[in-house]
């Protein structure tokens, strides 16, 4: 579910429930569940497929394996890409995902990007592009965990390729470009964290295009969350540990 509410005297007040995702499940895993807003104010967030792979991520009549676009008020953007579908999950922006757990806006083009979990490998980021099927499980560069095929196929027609693979997995969790003048060695990259290897990766861009990446603080923990406070300061949210801020010569 997507709620809102107004923070009053440090309490939630006024809380209104936008979005009630369907059908309910019992599994406890593939959440996905990153929020973000863009430019013009739309609410972006993501559903894991909900472990249930051949069945949510593909079909627009469910809403897991999906990233969704709502107003800030919970109603349906008019430009939606299917609105106008029989059967379709109105509030569906792009769809064939696996397990999204991070997602940011990019500080100079606008655009959506997120990252998600592949199964034993094949990790990705993707550019977020309304309408378009980002090909979970009908393609995938990841195997089962058992190490049996899921599919022979990596790319197909009509199935958006992903800008950036991670072979073996990473894990990742939290997404962050860095516009902070504060750390110039990283400023205009990526910050994502790698909860698998218990670091930090940079993911390193020239304009939207992913180059390579690299580690930081290894052995720091399981990056869950990374968020830019508004004096410039990096935070790290860290499994079992707490908040961690990044000082400006590259420590936490």
């Amino acid at each position: 579910s997507i709620m809102r509410a107004r923070l009053k005297d440090m309490a939630l007040v006024d809380s209104q429930l936008l979005f009630d995702g369907t059908p309910n499940t019992t599994t406890s895993k593939h959440y996905g569940s990153r929020i973000e807003f863009d430019k013009d104010g739309y609410l972006y967030f993501s559903i894991g497929d909900r472990g249930a792979r051949d069945v949510h991520p593909q079909s627009l009549e469910y809403d897991a394996g999906k990233i969704h676009r709502i107003n800030a008020d919970g109603t349906i953007p008019k430009s939606n890409p299917f609105v106008n579908q029989p059967n379709a999950r109105k509030s569906i922006y792009s769809y064939g995902h696996r397990n999204p757990q991070g997602m940011a806006m990019h500080p100079e083009t606008g655009a959506i990007w997120s990252h998600e979990h592949g199964p034993r490998g094949g990790d990705e980021i993707n550019i977020i592009k309304a309408g378009a099927n980002y090909g979970w499980p009908e393609v995938t560069h990841g195997i089962n965990y058992i190490g049996t095929k899921i599919t022979d196929e990596t790319s197909r027609e009509g199935m958006q390729q992903p800008d950036w693979v991670w072979v073996p997995s990473i894990a990742p969790s939290g997404m962050e470009f860095v516009t902070s003048s504060k750390y110039p060695q990283w400023q205009g990259h990526v910050l994502v964290g790698a909860m698998k290897f218990a670091h930090l990766v940079l993911v390193e861009l020239d304009g939207n295009k992913v180059t390579g990446h690299s580690k930081l603080f290894e052995g720091a923990g399981r990056v869950r969350s990374i968020a830019t406070h508004p004096n410039g300061d990096l935070y790290l949210g860290i499994d079992g540990m707490g908040i961690y801020r990044i000082v400006p010569d590259g420590k936490i």
